[in-house]
């Protein structure tokens, strides 16, 4: 398939909707008044009685025209996102990278953070990333209203109007939460060619509206659209109302409007998609059940059980189980045991227990250890249900817990709870992943090179050096080759970026005097491994796709544990996959390597509740003595 786009006319502008119309919007530098003129192609309204770039507009108040949006056009090219900049004088694009990182700029051979393009042909996709910007209390249409098969026709003539000659399908696809949304617009030109369109403003408003007349109390409204259009003008529209939109620019971590917090205050939902509530910041929605101590006798009077006994052979394993699952509350003190005599000890612990379905105060487990007390029916059940092991609950549950126990306002979930692990983690954990961004293959080509011990005197990227393999880019493509006297020596180009990393990878690993002093492999049978856990560590039959790897300087890791131990996991590994004791979760350090490190490396398995997926990092050393050599270092 080849990829074609048009960005001659781009609407990238400030918008501003006033007595129902959509206008141009320029703000006051000086007052809170804004100028507002007529869309092109649009004659101007009557009133409008100011004249303002070639045409008539109007000033009025800033508060007469309060919702307003801005429209940014973004492009893919050579596999990376860009922002498109107003072109230079000599009709190229200007396209500034989305990214930050000053390193992977110079990889990717840009000057401050910009590149310039002459030849469209080397963008693959365009789209529009649309901001709105409603001061408060402004006026919104009722959700639920609007006349859908009007707006979906309308939607249709709308893209009518700038579809190319000869085109044989268009599909428009607009994504939006909240106040943050992409459109994205394509059209099968025939001959195996997909032309990426820009989009007139008018079209990302019919969507915005669209998604408004069909939302329900029950279902909200739908999060991604598509809209497809053939030339006999038949059309379908399909949308997803559960699945986070597949964003080509995600607005988590960036400087947007409103987005997930917003999308729940216009268009609240009977159950919001997990993915939803947590990036909004909504309490964990979970019914605790709260285990009974006995069945009837409050202060003063006689305690009453009515529960059969535990067999003897199982009291341990429910035991097990009550006094293993996490305490998320405790106090000072203990309380008095209502089984003894009056000025008995009070030796009772003031604590609850949660396995994140049931609360039960530690006088639970007190009471059948002590006396052989039975917790109650449905409890027992439950234990049973879970074979005696008890499941993982993750923090915000535990928090969530302890609120309700000190009838405080449930917490808003972690972040973690819904974070995606990054595209690089999944392919450490052995994911095919969807096609990488340019970046994300030059970061995954530096950490193959030195997992594999290739020092960075042996290789440049983004740059090049005499007597060095290189990987920089060029007018002819990606280029690999070595390099004398200032020339390549039989280079090689690729148009992608991907090829270009897998070129220079073999050809720094197919010849081991290429490396500047590379490891050999090692041996696959497990005994065999130079590095194996210390004591309190998981044996190497727990780690699968074991390797020999070197961790490169600046590299930050954590750890779940005392210093004593030798595994280490990537910084911000979450403790779940990890799969290790519960009691170690609380237990947590950073490190950063500060010298290279060659360290035994493999993917936790399963265990218990846990369900593995984490890098793991075996030292040679404890880690403490690593970091008393200076080759790691606290944080």
């Amino acid at each position: 398939m080849r990829h074609r786009v048009e960005v001659a006319e781009r609407p990238d502008a400030l918008y501003a909707l006033w007595n129902g119309q959509m206008f141009r919007a320029q703000r006051s530098t000086t007052d809170s008044s804004v100028l507002l003129t007529p869309l092109p192609g649009e004659d101007a309204p009557e009133e409008f009685d100011t004249e303002a770039h070639g045409t008539r507009g109007k000033v009025v108040p800033a508060e007469e025209a309060p919702a307003t949006f801005a429209l940014h056009t973004y492009c893919l090219h050579d596999d990376e996102p860009y922002l498109v900049e107003p072109a230079s004088d000599d009709g190229e694009l200007i396209l500034r990278w989305t990214g930050t990182d000053e390193q992977r700029a110079r990889d990717l051979g840009l000057v401050d953070l910009t590149t310039r393009v002459k030849d469209p042909d080397t963008i693959t996709a365009l789209w529009q990333e649309r901001h709105d910007f409603a001061a408060a209390h402004t006026p919104r249409s009722e959700p639920g209203t609007g006349d859908v098969q009007a707006l979906l026709k309308a939607i249709g003539r709308t893209l009518l109007g700038f579809l190319p000659s000869g085109w044989q399908r268009v599909a428009a696809q607009f994504r939006q939460v909240g106040d943050y949304s992409e459109l994205e617009v394509k059209a099968d030109a025939g001959e195996d060619t997909a032309v990426s369109l820009s989009a007139p403003p008018q079209l990302g408003q019919l969507m915005s509206q669209l998604r408004s007349a069909m939302y329900t109390p029950e279902d909200g409204t739908w999060f991604q659209g598509t809209y497809a259009l053939d030339p006999q003008r038949n059309f379908d529209f399909d949308f997803d109302t559960v699945a986070e939109p597949q964003w080509q620019l995600p607005p988590a971590g960036r400087r947007t409007a409103r987005t997930y917090d917003a999308e729940l205050e216009y268009f609240p939902r009977k159950e919001p998609p997990p993915w939803l509530a947590g990036k909004a910041g909504k309490p964990l929605d979970v019914e605790f059940r709260h285990a009974r101590v006995l069945d009837s006798g409050g202060e003063g009077e006689q305690p009453v059980v009515n529960r059969p006994p535990l067999p003897q052979e199982e009291i341990p394993r429910v035991l097990g189980y009550l006094f293993r699952a996490p305490v998320v509350l405790a106090r000072q003190g203990g309380l008095r045991d209502v089984f003894a005599p009056q000025g008995a000890p009070h030796d009772v612990p003031d604590a609850f227990h949660t396995d994140g379905t049931w609360i039960w105060p530690a006088a639970v487990p007190h009471y059948l250890r002590k006396y052989g007390v039975p917790p109650e029916s449905d409890l027992l059940d439950a234990i049973r249900a879970q074979q005696y092991n008890v499941p993982y609950a993750n923090r915000s549950v535990r928090v969530t817990a302890e609120a309700d126990l000190l009838g405080k306002p449930r917490p808003p979930r972690a972040p973690e709870d819904v974070a995606e692990p990054s595209t690089l983690t999944k392919v450490q954990r052995g994911v095919e992943p969807r096609r990488l961004r340019a970046s994300e293959v030059l970061s995954a080509l530096r950490m193959r090179l030195a997992e594999y011990g290739i020092g960075e005197s042996a290789y440049r990227i983004g740059a090049t050096a005499d007597d060095v393999w290189c990987l920089h880019r060029t007018a002819n493509g990606w280029e690999v080759a070595r390099y004398a006297d200032g020339a390549p020596v039989e280079p090689r180009y690729f148009p992608r970026v991907h090829d270009a990393a897998e070129a220079l990878l073999g050809s720094l690993l197919l010849l081991p005097g290429r490396m500047g002093g590379g490891t050999s492999a090692e041996q696959e049978h497990p005994t065999d491994w130079p590095i194996q856990p210390l004591r309190g560590e998981p044996p190497l039959p727990f780690f699968r796709n074991k390797r020999m790897v070197t961790l490169p300087v600046g590299m930050r890791l954590r750890r779940f544990g005392g210093e004593q131990g030798n595994l280490l996991h990537p910084d911000r590994t979450p403790f779940p996959e990890t799969s290790l004791p519960t009691e170690r979760e609380g237990d947590l350090r950073t490190f950063v390597v500060k010298r290279p490190v060659h360290v035994l490396t493999g993917v936790t398995a399963p265990w218990g509740p846990l369900p593995g997926g984490a890098v793991g990092y075996l030292l040679p050393r404890p880690i403490g003595a690593h970091v008393e050599s200076g080759a790691l270092e606290r944080v």
